[in-house]
C-alpha cells in the first residue's frame, strides 16, 4: 500500500511538472507573438497618424480656399 501511494505521488508530481513546463513554453511563445503583434500595430498606427495629418492639412487648405471664395463673393 505505501509503495502504491508513493507511485501515485511520483506520477502526480511528474504530471504537474510537465504541465508547468508546457505552460512556461507556451507563455514564452505567446510573448514573442504578442511582441510581434504590438510591433505591427505600432507601424499601422504610425501610418494612420500620417494619413490623418495629411487629411487635416488638406481640410484646412480647403477651408481657407472656401473662405477666400466667400470673401470675394461678398465683395461683388
Amino acid at each position: 500500500m505505501p509503495i502504491e501511494l508513493a507511485q501515485y505521488g511520483i506520477g502526480f508530481f511528474a504530471v504537474g511538472g510537465l504541465i508547468y513546463l508546457s505552460t512556461i513554453y507556451l507563455k514564452n511563445k505567446n510573448s514573442a507573438d504578442l511582441k510581434e503583434v504590438v510591433k505591427n500595430n505600432t507601424k499601422a498606427i504610425n501610418g494612420l497618424t500620417t494619413v490623418l495629418n495629411s487629411i487635416q492639412i488638406s481640410l484646412a487648405r480647403q477651408e481657407q480656399k472656401i473662405d477666400e471664395l466667400l470673401e470675394r463673393a461678398r465683395k461683388e
